[in-house]
């Protein structure tokens, strides 16, 4: 039996300055980035219900709390290595990792 992993590995561009994670539709737009150190990440909600952004690894802890429709969440990306994160609340379609580039 093969299982998937939870948690994707960041592909992509590295990305820098202030980089927009949308949620929406009970799902994280995009869910896997790539940051340079020093680089801010905002989570907007654009759903009706609430979410959160809670790391579950990596070298950077942070815990939003539930925000709901049209607030945001923000941190600044200030160690190299992955993030991996989820809506507490719907973890099953809601995660996603961050890795930092030094």
């Amino acid at each position: 039996m093969t299982t998937t992993p939870k948690f994707a590995p960041a592909t992509g561009a590295v990305r820098s300055g202030t980089v927009q994670i949308a949620y929406r539709n009970i799902a994280i737009a995009p869910d896997t980035v790539r940051v340079k150190v020093g680089s801010k990440l905002v989570w907007t909600n654009y759903d009706e219900v609430e979410h959160n952004v809670t790391s579950e690894g990596g070298p950077q802890h942070f815990d939003s709390g539930n925000f709901g429709e049209g607030k945001t969440f923000s941190i600044v990306a200030n160690k190299p290595g992955v993030i991996h994160y989820e809506c507490t609340n719907h973890p099953a379609t809601m995660n996603g990792s961050i890795e930092v580039i030094g």
